[in-house]
């Protein structure tokens, strides 16, 4: 029997709160620098692999998979977001084809178990009807697996089992594909006569085609191949999405009773038994063909409602607002504390804009009283000439992760023990250098170019990082890895922030980074095999990079080499840096991408445009998403955007003395408290930082406080508003959990001291600040009351304020949490970005008011 009938399957839900305290007490790993060695373990970054208070266990009792169990690890209070799937006691999948005991899993707007709401043949009513409401189908790439070139059909929508009829099916016997009916009513036939498609199309023509007037493989949740590894364990992160990123389901929007509807997570599996004559095909090397859809395996599948909060936004349109802006650090912060704050008893609506660090600073030095008042900083911001000294309360602790999606893709030679034990496996750790990562920033691998297999100034260095000895001597599970395989380049993101400056000033505080910035070469290595000499230099489009002035906060994409990717037919058309690795957005955006393995490249010319065009349109072909066992994606983020999709992240060195080489450092709650504890104060002794050329045992180097610098001169019913959120942010938004209000996770709450601090700064902020006298001599001193000190430090003796009676803090209802990339904007950065921050500074207050009024969250 393949899979398992429906009454072999027992869900239950647990709550695992014990697990979830042991996991996110986990040290942060301590590793001397140097080589590691295989054993080495990894711990995990914060907010990975924790369930929920809302976890599901799922246990197979019956057929391929019985002995199988399943977690879900959150099923409640769910956005668009990453949920981790894990499994154990399941029948590897073998290496000889990817068709046998894998998993499909996707999202669906029907509950499979349900009566059929409303039958395409009136009076015939489908039992399973529900598939028809599940996103699947999109045809995305088959993962290399092995010698494997039989994919069993886990792609498509198609029915039947390869070519033969499937005599469970109970769609009509011309049916081409499972149909879609989206939640808004409208449908696509199932190809055959009797159901034809829309708008003409023939039957011939590909599910992925049919299905794309609702979604494609850029947008796409499917999971057609969860593999299970030789020790029967497996892992996905599945993205849940909304009816913002999938409007044909509905997620999380209000139904015209005013209830939210929930979706269902359906997971299909595929044993290794024919589903039609029972056969065994273990050691055949045959796959089990057919869609997860189509009825024979449908039969077999699983469900676990998930519930979503709202995507409408609670905060009503005519309540009082303030506008915020700054540190993309927060905006996960924002984006959980903005609904609870908005509908507290007189709640005031916090709009909130995300922008770097600078622009922010200069915002809050415009004197307009309709300008934001609050901004979000991790450096300080200086107050305007004559203007009075920015309040800095720490709000929130969190970390700059390099974060990733990567797959174990063994070589051919690997041994079988090494095969055993990674095949099918995700990594979970990855160790990185300064030096490592200044090759990523600066385009130094070949294959991070265009063309830069042959361009001059690449010639002697690496195609790509796993092909450098210096990453595979601290990474040595990649030595059994195949080296020709498709690594995309760092994603980074576009605009300029205090997170990229702290990267480039851990960077540059380490003499090899240092080294090889300024054009120092690698130790020269020959291939004994080819007899190719690597001998790698920075691209010389980027020496001397950060070596003189101002750390950089910004991610050039100097090298101007291109390609023409069909000179014969589009001369004119060039694929170029910006092509190859576009920004991304916002590091939240990253952090999706990251998941979704989809650097939005174009490299290929789109021949088939071009073709349907007639010879008009000329342009670039974006690159698919790469699935599991194919992915090599990374990026920088933050650690709450990299939870929040269920993404490992890199541990870093943090010493860079030669005679104490440092240690690598995962981004834990104990390695950000450690790192906290190490930070010294800046030019304002209210805002602290980690010194990256200090080694600090334990301390996870790119660790950073964000702070709520606020203008204490604005009217007094604006300081009230900024003391309250200010309180709250202190207070109730350090509590942790994954409802609205509360501290996401990914984030660190605040020590006691940093609250007190906090607590301080709203106190200075209701006090406001009195212009010193011009006529008197005898000034009141800094500090007195009424005024705010010189330095804009919070009085140290100021009392704790205690929060007040039924006190509101509102919080920006209106923060648009960045989600996709716009795509022209990455194609032109370089003419763009120089006018960024002023533009900013014309558009933040009409973002604020379009996002909110559009009301919408996800």
């Amino acid at each position: 029997m393949n899979g398992l009938p429906r009454d072999g399957v027992a869900v239950r839900a647990r709550r695992l709160v014990g697990v979830a305290v042991l996991a996110g007490c986990l040290l942060g790993l301590v590793v001397r620098g140097g080589p590691a060695t295989a054993d080495d373990t990894f711990a995990p970054p914060l907010g990975i692999d924790v369930p929920t208070a809302s976890a599901v266990e799922v246990k197979f009792t019956e057929g391929d998979f019985a002995g199988t169990t399943m977690t879900v690890s959150q099923t409640r209070e769910l956005g668009n977001q990453g949920i981790t799937i894990a499994w154990k006691g399941a029948p590897p999948t073998p290496p000889e084809t990817l068709g046998q005991n894998v998993f499909s899993l996707m999202q669906c707007w029907g509950d499979p178990d349900a009566a059929d709401p409303a039958p395409h043949v009136p009076g015939r009513p489908d039992p399973f009807w529900a598939r028809e409401t599940c996103q699947f189908g999109s045809l995305l790439e088959t993962p290399l697996w092995g010698d494997a070139n039989a994919p069993g059909g886990g792609t498509i929508r198609n029915v039947g089992i390869g070519a033969r009829p499937d005599p469970k099916e109970t769609l009509p016997p011309d049916a081409v594909i499972a149909p879609f009916r989206s939640v808004k009513g409208d449908r696509i036939g199932s190809g055959g006569p009797s159901d034809p498609y829309p708008d003409g199309m023939s039957s011939q023509t590909g599910s992925d085609v049919v299905m794309a007037r609702f979604f494609d493989k850029y947008k796409t949740n499917e999971v057609p191949y969860g593999f299970t590894a030789g020790d029967g364990t497996g892992r996905v992160v599945f993205e849940a999405q909304t009816d913002v990123q999938a409007p044909y389901l509905g997620c999380g929007l209000p139904d015209p009773a005013g209830v939210i509807r929930p979706c269902w997570l359906v997971i299909v599996p595929r044993g290794h038994h024919d589903p039609l004559d029972g056969r065994n095909l273990t050691g055949t090397g045959l796959p089990v063909n057919g869609s997860p859809l189509t009825a024979s395996l449908w039969q077999h599948r699983v469900k676990v409602r998930l519930d979503f909060r709202s995507v409408n936004t609670p905060c009503g349109i005519g309540q009082s607002e303030r506008a915020t802006i700054g540190s993309e650090m927060i905006a996960p912060a924002m984006r959980a504390w903005q609904p609870a704050l908005c509908t507290r008893q007189g709640g005031t609506v916090y709009g909130y804009t995300p922008n770097g660090d600078d622009v922010t600073a200069a915002q809050l030095r415009l004197p307009d009283e309709d300008a934001p008042g609050l901004g979000f900083t991790s450096s300080p911001a200086a107050a305007r000439t004559g203007g009075p000294p920015l309040v800095h309360a720490p709000v929130a602790l969190s970390s700059v992760v390099i974060a990733f999606s990567i797959d174990h893709q063994l070589d051919p030679g690997a041994d079988a023990g090494a095969a055993a034990r990674l095949r099918a496996k995700q990594v979970n750790g990855l160790r990185l250098t300064p030096k490592l990562v200044a090759k990523l920033l600066t385009a130094s691998y070949q294959r991070d170019v265009p063309g830069g297999d042959t361009a001059p100034h690449l010639q002697h260095n690496y195609r790509t990082i796993l092909a450098d000895p210096e990453f595979r001597a601290i990474n040595p599970d990649f030595v059994l890895s195949k080296l020709n395989r498709d690594i995309q380049p760092l994603m980074l993101p576009l605009n300029g922030s205090a997170a990229n400056r702290a990267v480039w000033a851990w960077v540059l505080a380490d003499k090899a980074a240092r080294d090889f910035l300024a054009g120092v070469p690698d130790p020269e290595v020959k291939d004994d095999r080819t007899g190719r000499v690597y001998r790698m230099v920075v691209n010389t489009y980027y020496k001397g990079l950060g070596l003189e002035g101002p750390v950089p906060d910004r991610f050039p994409k100097a090298d101007t080499t291109c390609t023409q990717p069909n000179k014969e037919l589009v001369p004119e058309l060039q694929s170029c840096l910006l092509n190859k690795a576009p920004y991304t957005a916002s590091m939240t955006a990253g952090a999706q991408q990251t998941l979704r393995a989809d650097t939005r490249s174009e490299v290929e010319f789109d021949m088939q445009k071009w073709i349907d065009s007639n010879k008009q349109v000329v342009t670039l072909k974006r690159a698919d998403p790469q699935q599991p066992g194919n992915r090599w994606v990374m990026a920088i983020t933050d650690s709450a955007s990299a939870a929040r999709f269920g993404l490992y992240s890199a541990s870093l060195l943090n010493g860079t003395n030669p005679a104490d080489p440092g240690q690598y450092i995962a981004p834990t709650r104990q390695s950000l408290l450690a790192a906290v504890g190490a930070m010294q104060p800046t030019s304002n002794p209210d805002v602290l930082a980690l010194d990256p050329a200090v080694h600090r045992p334990g301390a996870y180097p790119l660790t950073m406080l964000t702070y709520a610098a606020v203008d204490p001169s604005r009217s007094a019913a604006a300081r009230e508003d900024y003391a309250r959120f200010v309180e709250y942010a202190a207070g109730d938004g350090q509590r942790e959990g994954d409802n609205v209000g509360d501290l996401p996770p990914g984030y660190v709450p605040l020590p006691d001291d940093l609250r007190a601090k906090a607590r301080s700064a709203a106190v200075a902020i209701r006090r406001g600040w009195t212009p010193p006298a011009t006529t008197e001599p005898d000034a009141a001193p800094p500090g007195a009351s009424g005024t705010v000190p010189a330095n804009g430090s919070v009085p140290s003796a100021a009392p704790p304020s205690p929060r007040p009676s039924g006190s509101t803090v509102a919080v920006p209802v209106a923060q648009a949490t960045p989600g996709d990339p716009v795509g022209w904007l990455q194609r032109y950065l370089l003419s763009i970005v120089l006018g960024a921050g002023l533009l900013a500074l014309t558009v933040g207050r009409i973002a604020v008011v379009y996002a909110r009024h559009r009301g919408r969250s996800g």
